[in-house]
């Protein structure tokens, strides 16, 4: 009896997690708004233990694979964490809008 329910106990609290956000950004929304891009990378961290941060440098990458002969404006970013009783995974979210415009054109639409 008591064995049974150290482990209910057990496994409801490994089961049991926590989601926050910790940031969110938006650049300039454009007027034109071709194609809908969208890019996800995660991290698990174990026990806190997190020596770079160099898997958020791919969401970059996607969104530009995305829209390789175009600009990427109107990004919205999301930072959040899911937090578990040893660990956690932290997972970056961007959003954006893949414009086939010149550079120069997209400065000035938003001046």
């Amino acid at each position: 009896m008591i064995c049974r329910f150290f482990i209910i106990i057990s496994t409801s609290l490994l089961l049991n997690s926590c989601a926050s956000v910790n940031s969110v950004s938006i650049t300039p929304i454009p007027k034109q708004r071709n194609q809908v891009v969208k890019a996800e990378v995660s991290k698990f961290i174990f026990l806190g233990f997190n020596f770079n941060n160099d898997f958020v440098d791919d969401v970059t990458d996607q969104l530009i694979q995305q829209c390789p002969d175009g600009i990427v404006t109107g990004i919205l970013t999301k930072d959040e964490v899911i937090s578990y009783i040893l660990a956690f995974t932290r997972k970056i979210t961007a959003t954006g809008y893949c414009n086939s415009q010149s550079q120069k054109q997209a400065r000035a639409e938003f001046q």
